[in-house]
């Protein structure tokens, strides 16, 4: 009767898709390391609840851009480490160091989740939810990733930086496109 139990509980395991914690992040790894040069909609929630829409790329090297829609018309972009805001096309950049934030290498072909201290693990259903941080002991500077659970697909990141400000970013029609020239991601 036990072994009859057992084994109609690794069946039915195996059917919904459980993995361990392990094998999940590992999948996730390999998710945003393949994912390459993509394209795809974002919707932004500021902490003060100001919604934002556009389009957002990435070079699979790190470098990402995300192109706010009218009326915002901001740009923001990743590259190097440091993070390019400005405002419009009429305004000056300004610059900021990425280098205690784990949003500097997120979509790159070289992550490993092992260079992030990994605060949580998640799941709910099919959703799994992962808080990374460059420094344990930090409460700011943190992103919560959500992604489809077992199959890993990006949805959501809840950023905390270092002013505890949060900004989360909803994620759509992810697709991949042909490379885009690291020039692409310079502000002009």
């Amino acid at each position: 009767m036990i072994f009859l139990f057992s084994f109609s509980a690794n069946i039915f395991a195996t059917e919904k898709g459980l993995l361990s914690d392990e094998e999940w992040l590992e999948k996730f790894e390999i998710y945003l390391a393949e994912l390459g040069s993509i394209k795809g909609e974002f919707s932004q929630i500021d902490q003060f609840g100001k919604v934002s829409k556009g389009i957002f790329y990435s070079n699979g090297s790190g470098y990402l851009k995300f192109d706010y829609s009218y009326p915002a018309g901001m740009q923001i972009n990743i590259k190097n480490g440091m993070l390019a805001f400005k405002e419009s096309n009429k305004s000056k950049t300004n610059f900021y160091s990425l280098e205690d934030s784990p949003l500097s290498n997120l979509l790159s072909k070289n992550l490993t989740l092992k260079s992030f201290y990994i605060e949580n693990l998640l799941v709910t259903g099919k959703i799994a939810t992962l808080e990374l941080r460059t420094n344990k002991k930090s409460s700011r500077n943190s992103i919560f990733i959500t992604a489809d659970y077992p199959v890993p697909e990006l949805r959501q990141w809840r950023i905390i930086d270092t002013q505890k400000k949060e900004t989360t970013v909803f994620f759509s029609n992810i697709k991949k496109i042909n490379s885009l020239m690291d020039s692409y991601f310079e502000i002009k």
